[in-house]
């Protein structure tokens, strides 16, 4: 005989039974278990959606389809004939067999499955979706590669096409398992070229303009995706905290932290100035005080590419599933607060800390106020930083300070005057 259907009561109380075994689990676990499974390829949020309506296509692939959330887009089978020219010249670089190959990835189409939410592929069975990721991994590889070393010709495409398609490895519905990418390098003639590749090609999309010394990925660093290795790029690296001098300290201990929103330009009226880091962590904003205040903060280029790998990032950090401290959501909302009209931009430019490539310091400063617009940031992410601004702000001897220090600069430029007359008489 067929089950008798539950009804309503018995129904709820199984589900609220479901909720409390995984809260008493949590529990046993500790109030923020760790990580230990890389988070889904998966769907933007819709609650993100709705806020950025402005930013919607900085979701959505130009050009190309990675993996199976795109794929079959009208708009974007131009490009499908071309994945599969990409995909034979790894097969053909590489001296291997296209059918040895595609058998190693379908040997962990099992564990491939486990990177999408199950009803994102209900529509492939393992071959389908093996032969996909066999095509997309090889075809992002060479283009990759050759695209990293400008060698346009061999991949039969133009330079430009090409920068377009490179935006599209690094939107979070477009993503393929690192695991995949690893797989396919691991067979390649000389995997470390390979490996450089990537490492380079996620290094030059840095947001943060500072070239340092690419480094490969260590053996136990496990990723889910490109979007996610960019991201730990962008948050890895020593932060260079500067102490205040005693006289900075005294300074600051003079002042309270009433907190009032200080865009760049108010920051300067009030003797703060902004410096350059040398580093690309995003993590890395300090301040300290000697007799003026200085903000150190990670250089940034603002592109046509900004709006996208920055939205991207913030998706990434939205998903239920990737426990993190929002911290690239933080650093949108603290530039924010920073930037509230064109002179904010110049300043940040004349510093040497913003490249606006974008267009008008207006649309950069426009660009920063939607992007985080409705965004939640950890408030405790620069709690330390703003809370010492504020202080050297709400210090009743900040007015002396400033005005010391343009008398000395004053000084300094007269003594150099007469310096100069006297060396000249």
């Amino acid at each position: 005989m067929p089950a008798e259907p539950l009804n309503f009561l018995e129904e709820k109380m199984k589900e609220f039974d479901s909720a409390l075994h995984e809260v008493q689990n949590q529990e046993a676990q500790g109030s923020t278990p760790p990580q230990t499974t890389k988070p889904l390829i998966q769907r933007v949020s819709p609650l993100l959606l709705d806020k950025m309506v402005d930013f919607q296509k900085c979701f959505e692939p130009r050009l190309v389809a990675l993996g199976p959330l795109h794929h079959g887009n009208a708009k974007l089978q131009r490009a499908e004939q071309s994945k599969l020219k990409f995909a034979a010249l790894f097969v053909n670089e590489n001296e291997t067999n296209r059918d040895d190959l595609f058998d190693k990835v379908k040997a962990e189409i099992g564990d491939l499955r486990k990177c999408y939410n199950p009803e994102d592929i209900a529509a492939y069975d393992d071959e389908m979706l093996a032969w996909m990721l066999f095509v997309d991994g090889c075809a992002v590889l060479c283009a990759v590669r050759y695209g990293m070393e400008g060698k346009f010709d061999k991949l039969n495409t133009k330079a430009d096409l090409l920068v377009i398609a490179q935006l599209d490895l690094f939107l979070l519905e477009n993503q393929l398992p690192y695991k995949l990418l690893k797989i396919l390098i691991g067979s390649a003639k000389d995997p470390e070229i390979w490996e450089k590749s990537i490492t380079d090609f996620v290094a030059e999309n840095l947001m943060t303009n500072i070239k340092q010394k690419s480094k490969h990925v260590a053996d136990n660093k496990d990723y889910a995706h490109l979007l996610e290795r960019l991201r730990d790029e962008l948050l890895t690296g020593k932060e260079m905290k500067i102490d205040s001098s005693v006289i900075g300290r005294m300074l600051l201990s003079c002042g309270d932290n009433r907190k009032h929103r200080k865009t760049i330009q108010e920051l300067k009226e009030s003797g703060i100035h902004v410096k350059p880091s040398t580093m690309n962590n995003l993590k890395d904003i300090s301040f300290y005080c000697n007799f003026m205040g200085k903000l150190m903060m990670p250089r940034l280029l603002v592109d046509d590419s900004t709006a996208s790998k920055f939205l991207n990032l913030v998706a990434l950090e939205m998903c239920q599933d990737f426990k993190n401290d929002s911290e690239v959501t933080s650093y949108l909302c603290f530039m924010d607060a920073l930037i509230d009209s064109a002179d904010d931009v110049k300043e940040l430019r004349d510093t040497g800390m913003l490249h606006n490539y974008l267009g008008k310091n207006e649309e950069v400063a426009e660009l920063f106020k939607k992007m985080s617009r409705s965004l939640v940031p950890d408030q405790a992410r620069y709690e330390m930083v703003i809370n010492d601004i504020h202080k050297y702000c709400n210090n009743p001897w900040r007015g002396v300070a400033t005005k010391a220090n343009k008398a000395g600069r004053w000084i300094g430029k007269f003594a150099i005057c007469i310096s100069r007359s006297i060396f000249h008489m």
